[in-house]
């Protein structure tokens, strides 16, 4: 860089110093800026999955999935935990346990194979109804309609409450606990 503005030569690289100093606090300001900009683009990026039992989208914003992504994962849990008969039950609570986080998956096994024992013998058939998901941070609610039938008798007709304790760890649904509302001290095989 020549800068020959000035007879003497002290003064012109006074000026070349300048006009370098401007450049770098420049570079320096373009820098702060995008730094700023990827921070907050990562910051605020969302993955979008289509998973293929589901029929929705799954968002995750900021780490937290959509409350519709909750709503759908805990029908699916709901059904599958509630809605059995003694062909299906077994293959149900099989499909059940692989929601489950590893810490909660020893109790959880035993108490699901238990109920399925059970129920294989009783000849018992379940389904339940929900009406109403409520979705709060960490807990899934819902309310429904529960009927059981042993053949073509009916056992039980009444509403239930169900909470799923849940956790998402990296970008994935576990299941804690499920277990009744009205009796939380008791967990719902």
């Amino acid at each position: 860089m020549k800068i020959t503005t000035y007879l003497q030569q002290s003064s012109n690289l006074f000026a070349a110093n300048q006009l370098l100093r401007f450049l770098v606090i420049v570079l320096c300001a373009c820098l702060v800026g995008t730094t700023y900009l990827a921070y907050r683009a990562v910051r605020l990026q969302r993955v979008i999955l289509i998973p293929p039992h589901l029929t929705g989208t799954v968002e995750f914003v900021q780490g937290r999935p959509s409350d519709d992504y909750l709503r759908e994962i805990g029908q699916r849990v709901v059904g599958l935990a509630t809605t059995y008969s003694p062909h299906t039950a077994r293959r149900q609570f099989n499909e059940l346990l692989v929601y489950y986080a590893p810490e909660a998956y020893a109790e959880a096994s035993v108490r699901w194979y238990s109920l399925a024992g059970r129920i294989e013998e009783s000849q018992v058939s379940s389904v339940f109804y929900p009406e109403k998901f409520s979705v709060e941070e960490e807990v899934i609610e819902v309310f429904g309609d529960l009927k059981q039938f042993t053949g073509t008798t009916r056992l039980e007709n009444t509403t239930r409450t169900y909470r799923i304790a849940y956790q998402v760890r990296d970008g994935r649904f576990s299941l804690l606990s499920f277990k009744e509302k009205d009796n939380p001290a008791k967990e719902q095989p």
